[in-house]
């Protein structure tokens, strides 16, 4: 069940990602594990739009101070930490 939530997670998140772009971005463009998500392209207003779509989508809250830890290194890793907030809850 696990496997299930975070393909649908990363799926969603990618979703959101190419939403806030103000750049062409495709979602296949956007490797899980491999691109950072700072890397993308995305300024600052992007990233905070981004966190603002998951936290509506999610029904989380995520700590602007933990944007600065690992969390943006990979679609995989602000996932798993989705993930992770949702079954804090």
């Amino acid at each position: 069940m696990v496997n299930k939530d975070i393909e649908i997670i990363i799926e969603k998140v990618k979703e959101i990602i190419v939403d806030v772009a103000d750049f062409e971005l495709n979602v296949n463009d956007i490797q899980n594990g491999k691109d950072s998500i700072k890397n993308l392209g995305l300024n600052s207003l992007g990233i905070i739009r981004m966190l603002v779509g998951i936290e509506k989508e999610f029904d989380v809250e995520i700590d602007l101070e933990e944007t600065e830890s690992d969390i943006l290194a990979s679609v995989e890793q602000l996932s798993l930490h989705i993930l992770n907030l949702k079954h804090d809850l």
